[in-house]
């Protein structure tokens, strides 16, 4: 498999697992880790900070929305305008999730609008994502 094909399914586990207990192997925690610390080092943001979504605290704080972009970014589930394409994000989720990541994801993605900039279109979403399914959602 691609490094961009193992990308993608990481940002879709992490959008729409949840909180459940999740096994992963080793390659897949590899590649979460090298996701997650491309993304921290590119934006610099707090890990606190992203720990704090699970639990609904989103910081309006540049660093943790340019963040959340970068994981799609790094996932190539962005255009050359900064696009983030919804409909191949919940094509490629697993069956078991697709009803419910469905409806967290295009309840939500009306705030990913051009008049934001990329990083408050992709916090926008998040924030909305967690209000619509708590216990599904999920941040690395």
């Amino acid at each position: 498999m691609s490094w961009t094909g193992l990308a993608i399914i990481v940002t879709v586990l992490a959008v729409c697992h949840g909180k459940d207990t999740l096994e992963l192997s080793d390659e897949i925690k590899e590649i979460i880790q090298h996701v997650h610390n491309e993304c921290v080092g590119k934006t610099g943001v707090a890990e606190e900070d992203i720990r704090n979504c699970e639990n609904g605290i989103f910081k309006d704080d540049k660093k943790l929305k340019c963040y959340m972009f970068c994981l799609m970014e790094e996932a190539n589930l962005v255009d050359d305008y900064d696009n983030v394409d919804y409909d191949m994000l919940v094509s490629i989720i697993p069956e078991e999730y697709t009803d419910r990541t469905t409806k967290m994801i295009f309840s939500c993605r009306h705030l990913d609008t051009p008049d934001k900039d990329k990083c408050q279109r992709a916090f926008d979403v998040h924030k909305c994502s967690y209000g619509k399914d708590p216990d599904f959602y999920f941040l690395f």
